[in-house]
């Protein structure tokens, strides 16, 4: 399965071991959907649990995901973007920019 362990994210400043599981998650089990049902929306990726939070900021998927999983770590992805806008986001707000 594409969703990493809570145990693996000991360090957090890695935003390239989130990136990887996040784009993992985000196309193994939510980019058809997506890409199909809400082009140009966000949807934060939780690393841990796997759920994605769609919205159509990218403020207020972070908002959604950061209330329904507190300590979750997650990356954020532009939908039907191919790349252009990607960024991993930290508990406690730390934002890495890819």
């Amino acid at each position: 399965m594409g969703i990493i362990m809570a145990d693996d994210l000991t360090d957090r400043s890695s935003p390239e071991k989130i990136a990887r599981a996040g784009e993992k998650i985000y196309a193994e089990r939510h980019q058809a959907k997506l890409e199909r049902e809400c082009p140009g929306q966000f949807a934060a990726i939780d690393v841990v649990s796997g759920e994605a939070y769609v919205a159509r900021f990218p403020e207020d998927a972070v908002d959604q995901a950061r209330a329904a999983a507190p300590t979750g770590v997650f990356h954020l992805v532009k939908i039907g973007s191919s790349g252009a806008y990607h960024v991993s986001h930290l508990l406690h707000g730390h934002t890495l920019g890819r």
